[in-house]
């Protein structure tokens, strides 16, 4: 799962790269979605460092109460697998003494 994050000047919800960074190197916000992101750098406005860091707070802390919530999932993300079988069947404590397919005197 990904962080969703809430946009303080439209309130859509967005969902950024991991680490915050875009692949042709930009700096994705934590704050604004990209259409206030790029409106607040025409305007000359800076994101401020304490909401950025609040916003960030807030998609762990959902992400992580999101997570909780389904029981059928691990803490990483992966499912649960109640129904699986072990990989390898259980060793018998007792050896066996003879090849199962091999006669006995009375056949």
């Amino acid at each position: 799962m990904r962080l969703l994050f809430v946009c303080q000047d439209c309130g859509c919800r967005y969902l950024v790269p991991l680490g915050l960074d875009y692949p042709d190197g930009g700096r994705a916000s934590s704050v604004w979605c990209a259409d206030c992101q790029r409106s607040a750098a025409a305007r000359g406005t800076a994101e401020p460092a304490e909401l950025a860091a609040v916003a960030v707070l807030l998609a762990v802390r959902a992400l992580k109460a999101a997570l909780a919530a389904r029981p059928d999932r691990t803490a990483e993300g992966r499912p649960v697998r109640p129904d699986r079988r072990p990989s390898r069947p259980a060793v018998s404590s007792r050896g066996r003494t003879r090849p199962g397919a091999a006669r006995t005197r009375l056949a």
